[in-house]
């Protein structure tokens, strides 16, 4: 077995088209820098979602893999590059905090909880 901090190198052939996906997502993205940490994270987030979900070592059990629709993503976009988020990740969740947690909501579900004789779980600082 090797050394778990040595990496391998693996090659794999893709088209002219692919490379050219790739190398402008790359250009334009602001988490990745090259085309290794974009297929590193893209054949962790393929293996994750097969197996249903965060079940790798290096993921927390709130990770998940989302689709966005490309409008809402260049607006989350250029909201990172202005600063207003350090990364597409955060704008994503605090868009679902406000969402999903705002006072009137969470007064509903704990009525609701109430009503059915159920608890609900508040995760504090979500």
């Amino acid at each position: 077995m090797s050394d778990p901090l040595e990496s391998e190198r693996i090659t794999i052939r893709l088209d002219a088209e692919d490379l050219k996906l790739i190398d402008e997502f790359v250009a334009s993205s602001n988490e990745f820098s090259n085309r290794s940490q974009l297929a590193r994270a893209a054949v962790r987030a393929y293996i994750e979602m097969r197996v249903g979900g965060a079940g790798g070592r290096n993921s927390s059990p709130n990770e998940m893999l989302v689709q966005i629709p490309p409008l809402v993503l260049e607006t989350i976009k250029q909201l990172v590059a202005e600063g207003v988020y350090s990364s597409v990740s955060e704008a994503v969740a605090d868009s679902a905090r406000h969402e999903f947690l705002h006072k009137e909501h969470v007064d509903g579900l704990k009525k609701d909880a109430n009503q059915q004789g159920a608890g609900i779980k508040l995760i504090p600082g979500a």
